[in-house]
């Protein structure tokens, strides 16, 4: 083997090296990503019915609430349509029933009692818009006192937030791929 040969050997060998390394890297990535969105939800969801328990005289659910603050969302009366989008979700009975204990609870009305089944919209009563603002007050003065202290909180949350963004698409995509072609991309070609 010439001398010229062995080194572009090596340098190829170097390169795949490389290539492994940096998908092996990651991979890594992407696992401590995964990791990190599990304890993200868990340390959320734990948040949310922390500072809900401490409110006098709610007993309502961390996804409850969820529904709730997006029915809320802008003074705009919302469908399930527009809730289920908001909150990314397409468990549609699960939002139904959670709908029924808001309505039931008197934390939401009807905002057409007339409309047809399918085009009704919601929006909170003024119980529900007390309850959303007392969660907020003790938001502010818990979770904005404790996150506004710390220098380039902002620009970090941002950025996380949009990358955040970014993965829900990409999380989304690969959804669709393995649920409308029964496998990862790679047994998708003949």
């Amino acid at each position: 083997m010439s001398q010229t040969s062995a080194s572009a050997t090596k340098e190829t060998g170097a390169t795949a090296d490389a290539a492994v390394d940096e998908g092996v890297r990651h991979e890594q990535a992407v696992n401590a990503f995964e990791y990190a969105i599990w304890h993200l939800g868990s340390s959320f969801a734990r948040w949310r019915r922390d500072c809900l328990a401490c409110l006098p005289e709610t007993s309502l659910t961390g996804a409850e609430a969820s529904i709730l603050h997006v029915i809320h969302l802008n003074g705009t009366d919302k469908g399930i349509t527009e809730i289920s989008r908001l909150l990314h979700r397409d468990d549609m009975a699960n939002l139904q029933y959670g709908i029924k204990k808001l309505l039931a609870q008197g934390y939401i009305e009807k905002a057409n009692a007339s409309a047809p089944k399918k085009n009704v919209a919601y929006r909170t009563s003024s119980k529900g818009a007390k309850l959303v603002e007392d969660y907020l007050t003790v938001r502010r003065e818990t979770l904005m006192k404790l996150t506004d202290r710390m220098p380039g909180m902002t620009d970090a949350i941002n950025e996380v937030t949009m990358m955040m963004h970014i993965m829900i698409g990409i999380y989304d995509q690969a959804s669709n791929i393995v649920a409308g072609h029964g496998g990862p991309l790679g047994r998708l070609q003949p």
